[in-house]
């Protein structure tokens, strides 16, 4: 009776024991499988949580203006020739009405004298054919000095000004939007005018 008991014990104990080892490797499954993974993810989380907060903005690229020198035709100081200023402006598609524009603000030389009246402004200016036409207020007859002389220079300071870009061959001066036989009664501007060099004087 006391053998069969112990044997009984024995099983019991074996059994207790293969229980006990069934479920340790359930819960080393279980762990393994659903436990761990949690804490792997939470920690992954907090590691790519903030990176994904900080923004990497772009380097920003300085702003480059693009410029372009242009030939600007100004009289001496005895009003008797024509004298280019090398001025650097803003490249734009009007380059040649920006030019005129700072043909009329005037020189920055001290040696150099403006031959557009400053209140002058642009109606217009479009190149056809080869051939500027370029609408000037009524200003730049208002406004003039007068004399044979200071209205040859005044033209040919818009001439000169205009033909040095490579797709004006002529200059045709309108007022207003109308055709003239003059500006102040000396030169026939009725016609498109060429490029006449014989009032330039290259060196002060």
């Amino acid at each position: 009776m006391a053998r069969r008991r112990k044997k009984n014990n024995i099983f019991k104990s074996t059994i207790n024991i293969v229980v006990l080892m069934l479920l340790l490797v359930a819960i080393f499954f279980l762990v393994d499988k659903f436990i761990l993974p949690l804490f792997s993810e939470r920690d992954k989380i907090k590691v790519e949580k903030p990176l994904e907060e900080i923004k990497v903005e772009p380097p920003l690229t300085p702003l480059v203006l693009e410029e372009e020198e242009v030939a600007l035709y100004f009289t001496d100081d005895n009003a008797q020739y024509l004298i280019p200023e090398y001025r650097k402006i803003k490249k734009t598609n009007e380059i040649a009405k920006q030019a005129v524009l700072e043909l009329i603000k005037g020189p920055v030389s001290n040696n150099l004298f403006p031959t557009i009246p400053p209140a002058t402004t642009i109606n217009a200016l479009y190149v056809s054919d080869g051939i500027a036409y370029i609408d000037l207020s009524s200003e730049v007859i208002k406004n003039h000095s007068g004399g044979s002389a200071g209205e040859l220079l005044t033209v040919y300071s818009l001439v000169l000004t205009l033909t040095s870009f490579p797709d004006i061959d002529k200059v045709q001066i309108l007022v207003d939007g109308s055709n003239r036989d003059t500006l102040v009664g000396h030169m026939d501007i009725s016609v498109p005018l060429e490029r006449d060099e014989g009032w330039l004087r290259k060196k002060l």
